[in-house]
């Protein structure tokens, strides 16, 4: 029983010295890391771990394909409610998921960087940059 809240606490992502203490088992100072990192090796636990981690990967894999497929949809029920809005939403959110369709805020994090100093707009030579931003070296 224990064992099996160890493991469950470990596929929730817990750390291990946490799961260890919260499936019941008692541990003083840090023992809880050692005791859980040895139960850990034992076989059966591991392979219930595995087991556990492959069942919620499993869960949550969602694909493109499902999220165009669930975005079809809402722009079908769009069109049947007569509801422009929600299928010009739906037409925008699947361009989006597929490339078509870039936001402008993320192109401009990018591109642009700012200045060490704001406002500084001056051209410098590469010994007055040197000399104003380059690492003080002791020797």
């Amino acid at each position: 029983m224990r064992q099996e809240r160890f493991c469950l606490g470990l596929a929730e992502g817990l750390p291990q010295s946490r799961a260890y203490i919260e499936a019941g088992y008692i541990a003083r100072n840090n023992a809880a890391e050692a005791s859980a990192s040895q139960l850990l090796r034992n076989p059966k636990v591991a392979a219930r771990v595995a087991e556990l981690r492959a069942d919620a990967a499993k869960r949550s894999e969602i694909t493109v394909d499902d999220l165009v497929a669930d975005l079809n949809l809402m722009f079908k029920l769009a069109l049947a409610t007569k509801n422009p809005a929600a299928g010009v939403t739906a037409v925008m959110g699947k361009a989006k998921l597929l490339g078509l369709i870039v936001d402008k805020a993320e192109i401009a994090t990018t591109l642009r960087k700012p200045f060490r100093e704001p406002g500084e707009i001056e051209r410098m030579s590469l010994e007055e940059w040197t000399a104003k931003f380059a690492p003080n070296r002791v020797n």
